[in-house]
């Protein structure tokens, strides 16, 4: 990996810019930049030390593994900008949600194009990322991939037929979390804790638990089991989400992302 050209500079992009340099993937005057709000672009220019490009063909002449760091409603813009000058030896990593690889290529024919979906705790290098791969990408250009976005976490290799379900997983998954911890503080209000006290205990909580399950490879429910005592306070609360069909209406919400992930491909 010599060169890599990034489209976007947003929440996402910007953050997979600061992991590879930070990671010491890649050198600064290595990274070619394509965006178009000026106040993005300028910052991450001072900030990071990169290169800028005027247009997207400027960005592909530069550069052979682009990044496109866009939003669904966006590519197809995009795509068709590119078109005219993306060659074989071009691979296009798309991180648009919903937008199958079979879209990809039917937008650029000769074009070859790998699909991530990677989520926001990318941002502190504690990301999840899933890919898929098109047709005619080599083991070298899956390591570049894999190298790139394990910069800002974990990666791991799916079907392309999973990647809706991945999107509703992971991609939408940290909103689902932050709405129960915002539900759990106001709990805690409600209960009389500070909202900050509400918040650290929430919080610590969230991270104490998840972290129980990597470093244990216990199932959720066999932990879950060793907070509960018999006619205690973890049962009775378990009681009312089980009454409210919590884990129903959760599992149901993920299907709704995943459906909607299917219909913006098209």
């Amino acid at each position: 990996m010599n060169r890599l050209g990034m489209v976007g500079g947003g929440a996402m992009g910007s953050a997979l810019l600061d992991g590879v340099i930070q990671a010491g993937l890649l050198k600064p005057d290595t990274i070619f930049l394509m965006e178009t709000d000026q106040s993005k672009r300028e910052s991450l220019r001072k900030r990071l030390g990169l290169n800028l490009c005027g247009s997207l063909r400027e960005l592909a002449r530069e550069c052979q593994l682009i990044v496109l760091a866009v939003k669904p409603q966006i590519l197809p813009v995009v795509l068709r900008e590119l078109k005219p000058v993306i060659t074989p030896s071009h691979l296009l990593i798309s991180i648009a949600a919903g937008i199958s690889l079979a879209a990809l290529e039917k937008q650029i024919p000769q074009g070859r194009f790998a699909r991530v979906m990677p989520n926001t705790p990318a941002r502190i290098r504690r990301g999840v990322a899933a890919y898929a791969i098109g047709e005619n990408i080599t083991s070298g250009e899956v390591a570049q991939v894999e190298a790139i976005f394990g910069c800002v976490g974990q990666v791991l290799s799916v079907p392309e037929h999973l990647m809706d379900a991945v999107t509703a997983l992971s991609g939408s998954g940290p909103a689902y979390v932050y709405y129960l911890i915002e539900a759990l503080v106001d709990s805690g209000v409600l209960l009389g804790l500070g909202r900050d006290q509400a918040q650290t205990l929430a919080i610590e909580t969230f991270i104490g638990a998840a972290e129980m399950v990597k470093q244990t490879g216990e199932h959720p429910a066999k932990l879950r089991s060793e907070v509960t005592s018999p006619g205690g306070t973890t049962a009775a609360a378990l009681f009312e989400l089980e009454k409210a069909g919590a884990s129903g209406i959760l599992m149901t919400a993920v299907q709704a992302a995943a459906r909607r992930s299917a219909e913006l491909n098209n």
